[in-house]
Order: C-alpha cells, then structure tokens, then sequence
C-alpha cells in the first residue's frame, strides 16, 4: 500500500532519515528573501543553520536569478514600516483630536491643555520615528547588515547553482505549462494571471528539480514560503502536506522522495538533526515573516477578487447608462474621429489656400509675357495645380458631411446621458488602476 500510494504518506523512519542525510536542499526564492526581513539575531541562527547544511544545498538557477533581480527591492521595502507607522500615528492623532472636538463644551475638560500635550506627545514620538528611520536609510545605503546578509547566502551556493535552461527550453517549458495550468496540474498555476511576466516562474523551478533529480537519484528537501493550493494539498483550509501529484511527479524522474517543508518547520528540524542553537524567539519570528507574508497574500488576492467583481458590476452599470443603447466607446469615438477630421480639415485649407496662389501665378506669369502665348508644360502645370485644389475641395466637402453627421450625432446625446456615461467610465478607470496595484504587489509578493 504505502509503495503504490507513497505520495499519501508522510516521510518517516529510514525515508525521513535518507532525506536528511543524503538529500538535496533546495530553498525558494522567498525563502532566501526572507533573511532581509529578519532580525539579526533570528537572520544569524537560521544562517548557521544552513552553513553547517551546506554540502546538501542547492539553488535552481532560476530561484538565484530571482533573488538577484529582488534583493534590493525587498531591502528597500524595508523602510515602509516607518511611513507607516507614521501615518498610523497622523489617524491616532486625528482620532483623538476629533474625539476632543466633541468635548469642547464639557465643565470640567480642558480640551486646550489635552491638545498641547498631545501635540508634544505625538511630536516626540515622530522625532524617534524620523531618528530611527535615517539610521535604517544609513544602514541600507552602507555595508552593515543587508550586503554582509547577502555575501553570507552567495558563499553557500558557491559552486551549488542550476545551470538553467536554454531558451528553447524554456519556450518548450512555458508551452507545457499553458497545457498544465488549463488542468490546474501543479505547480504554478495559481500564478497564470500574474502580471510582470514571471507565471511560469514555480514551474521552471520544478523542472531544474526534477532535471537534478534524474541525474543525481537523490531524495530533495524543498523549503517554500509559498503557501498556496498549488504545492499544499489543502482541506478545509488546513494543510495536510505537499501535492501528491509533485511527489508522485518527482519520484517519476528521481525514483527518490522529494518532501516539502515550510520555513518554520524546516528550521525545527534542522535544529534537532545539526544541533545549532536557535531560540524559541528566532522560531517565533520566522514563523511571523512567513505568516504576515502569507496574510499580505491574502488579503491582496482578496481585494483582488472584489477589484474584479466591483469592475464587473461597474461595467454592467456603463451598459445600463450608455445612451441610446449605442456601444460604450460610440460617443468618446465620435469625439475622436471629429477631433481627427477637424485637423485634416485644417491642412486642406491650409493645402487650398496655397494651390489657389500658385495657380494665380502661373496664370499670372502667361498673362505678363502674352496672353496669346501657351507653353504646353507651363499650361501642364497650371491644369495640374487646378486639378490638385479640385480633389482638396472634394475632400473638403466630403469631411463637411461626415462632421455635419458626427455633430448631429453628439448633440443628439443628452447631457446627463454624457454626465453618467463620463462618471462611470471614471469609477471604471479608478478600479482598473487599483487592480492593477494590487495585481503588481501580489506579483511581487508571490514572485
């Protein structure tokens, strides 16, 4: 049962064992990430743990070009905390001032005296914020902690990365991956609506995995901070271990285990079977970075989700409003084309003007020398110029009439027709932005 079934049944016994002693370790992108949100202390512990692992590590060349090209980004966003906590100040701060407001008459409060205490509170307070965030910009800007975090995590894959893949592979790779994400095969479909062009990024990951285990024959211990159904198998919101389909899919190339860990519980074990010291405060803290990522997640795929319903119904609110049943864009096109035509008329009357001169010229200059006279070229350019104003002419009146109906049409709109049309189309552009925001953070959060 277990052998037919294996991707049902937790490692555990001499299997568990062979993956710790004879495994291949692989981290994720975010994973690696995470050592630039960790304090020093918990960044230091986890690091001894993975140096005294490192003749078992290694990094698929596409999670070190992640973490190449999203390190600075991460170490920078490190700094939001202070504006935020700045802003959560400026709300309590209005917060009481309003509430204060509703006191103004009370007998016995003195609302001015509370204001000028709170006002140096506060004051006080955003001058060790503003302190506290010009040491983090010099510690980001010197060669403290960030850059001495980011030589620590190189020196352990030195000679220990992927070779990748050509770009006809990953061409072939991201045709098969259109196919599996249509079957929701994992991983990485979860990813198919991301927008800055990594989609396919988990799955490259897993064929440089399953590329290593072909060759190597070797169990791998997989650490990702991605908690999405695309690498857990998840009942009812509780995770009951990695997709069987990735086990089963691995054991297919490798005829090893691969077995997947989260951060925290990697470091668990990591500590028991090493015997480096973390503290009960280092575990703790790895479990939050992973838990406010995946709660960011959340709350970012959630607002996402209402994004699009709310654009959805804001788009059936523009068909319910758009004038006469005309298409949505018919009237901002009518501007448009109107716009165009008014430009094209004033080059062609621009263009008229100077054909009726040059032909005034050149039926000035036979009259100056004989009326009488006819030189067959000078006569070719005179009827070429006329026939040159002739067809401007026609265009004109042919522009006239279309303006002439654009006119109509437009004016025929009425007003409120245009005001409600206008402001939906503004709440549809004001969801589109924030979609996009919020697809961009969820894209670079999940990259």
């Amino acid at each position: 049962m277990r052998d037919v079934f294996r991707a049902y049944y937790a490692p555990a016994g001499d299997e568990l064992d062979a993956l710790w002693t004879e495994g291949i370790i692989v981290l994720d992108t975010n994973t690696l990430l995470n050592f630039f949100r960790y304090t020093p202390s918990t960044r230091d512990e986890f690091l001894s743990v993975l140096e005294s692992l490192r003749a078992s590590l290694w990094i698929p060349h596409q999670v070190g070009l992640e973490f190449q090209r999203r390190r600075l980004e991460v170490i920078s966003n490190t700094a939001d905390a202070f504006s935020k906590i700045k802003a959560s100040v400026d709300t309590a701060k209005n917060a009481v001032n309003n509430k204060l407001n509703e006191y103004k008459h009370h007998p016995s409060l003195n609302r001015n005296e509370l204001t000028r205490e709170l006002d140096k509170l506060f004051e006080r307070f955003s001058a060790k914020v503003d302190a506290q965030a010009e040491q983090h910009e010099k510690w980001i800007a010197g060669d403290g902690d960030p850059e001495k975090t980011f030589f620590r995590i190189s020196d352990l894959y030195d000679q220990r990365v992927g070779q990748g893949f050509t770009r006809e592979e990953l061409d072939a790779i991201k045709d098969d991956g259109k196919q599996r994400y249509e079957n929701k095969v994992p991983p990485g479909y979860k990813d198919a609506n991301k927008t800055n062009g990594n989609e396919y990024g988990d799955l490259i990951i897993w064929k440089e995995i399953l590329s290593l285990g072909e060759r190597m024959k070797k169990p791998v211990i997989f650490v990702t901070d991605d908690a999405k159904e695309d690498w857990w198998l998840i009942e009812r919101g509780k995770t009951q271990g990695a997709r069987p389909e990735l086990i089963d899919e691995y054991w297919a190339s490798a005829e090893q285990r691969i077995h997947l860990y989260e951060p925290l519980q990697f470091l668990k074990h990591a500590k028991e079977r090493t015997q480096i010291a973390v503290s009960d405060n280092s575990l703790d803290e790895v479990e939050e970075v992973s838990s406010g990522n995946e709660r960011a997640r959340r709350v970012l795929h959630e607002r996402r989700e209402q994004l699009v319903h709310l654009r959805e119904a804001q788009l059936r609110n523009l068909e319910r409003h758009r004038p006469d049943g005309q298409p949505l864009r018919q009237l901002a096109d009518m501007h448009s084309e109107l716009e165009i035509l008014t430009e094209e008329q004033r080059f062609l009357e621009a263009q008229r003007q100077v054909l009726e001169a040059r032909g005034r010229s050149l039926v000035n200059e036979v009259d100056e020398v004989d009326p009488s006279y006819r030189d067959e070229a000078h006569m070719h350019q005179v009827t070429a110029t006329y026939e040159e104003r002739a067809a401007v002419e026609t265009r004109l009146a042919h522009l006239a009439k279309r303006r002439e109906t654009l006119e109509r049409g437009i004016r025929q709109r009425s007003p409120r027709d245009e005001r409600m049309t206008a402001l939906w189309e503004r709440r549809v552009r004001a969801i589109e932005e924030e979609l996009h925001d919020v697809s961009l953070a969820l894209d670079e959060l999940e990259s």
